[in-house]
């Protein structure tokens, strides 16, 4: 069907049947004390970000913290070549080049403990001014 001109999209999927459904305010969503997002882009990937990812899970599964700690990949972080790389909210800590075997420390030191594993975490550089 051809775009109609000056209309929004809205307003085209509306004449075209399909419904949009409003926010629930009912639903249950798990609220979790840490957030992992583990890249799976091309570059991580054949750099072991799948053995990453899996050994988190492990870890997490085996300190059973799996209602508290939710770990997901993610198609790219950037950083390509550093990977493989995660990022750990809400720290917002980015670990960069990781091994399965650092698994069980991220998850020990800073999922359980809550502190960034500094040795692993990447160092931020401070922002620059917006002119």
């Amino acid at each position: 069907m051809p775009k109609k001109k000056g209309k929004k999209a809205a307003e085209r999927r509306r004449e075209n049947g399909a419904v949009t459904v409003p926010s629930k305010p009912d639903a249950k969503v798990r609220d979790y004390d840490a957030h992992v997002l583990v890249c799976k882009g091309g570059d991580c990937k054949k750099r072991g970000s799948k053995d990453v990812h899996r050994a988190l899970k492990d870890e997490v599964r085996a300190a059973g913290m799996n209602r508290d700690v939710r770990i997901d990949s993610v198609e790219c972080l950037g950083l390509c070549k550093h990977g493989p790389n995660a990022i750990v909210y809400p720290s917002g800590t980015w670990y960069l080049g990781l091994i399965d075997a650092d698994a069980p420390e991220i998850v020990e030191g800073h999922l359980k403990n809550g502190e960034p594993v500094e040795h692993l975490a990447a160092e931020l550089r401070p922002r620059k001014k917006r002119r």
